[in-house]
């Protein structure tokens, strides 16, 4: 049962944080498109800008990764 919980927290917080994330890339995109810069000089640079892309990309598989997790401890107590 303790497992469990860790899995959710853990699901959560990477969900929260996923959205966190969103939400500022979001932003950053609207600023650009408003003040006619680019991702790249925002960012400082196309490495920080890949390092943002990559970010968003851990997160998403963190969040699948922990709800399989949570799924397959539901299928092991039923069992």
């Amino acid at each position: 049962m303790r497992t469990r919980k860790l899995s959710i927290t853990v699901f959560v917080l990477s969900l929260i944080s996923l959205l966190i994330s969103l939400k500022l890339f979001w932003n950053l995109g609207i600023f650009v498109d408003e003040h006619g810069f680019s991702p790249d000089i925002v960012n400082g640079g196309d490495f920080w800008s890949s390092m943002d892309w990559l970010r968003l990309l851990l997160l998403f598989l963190l969040c699948i990764v922990s709800g399989i997790g949570i799924l397959k401890s539901k299928q092991k107590q039923e069992n």
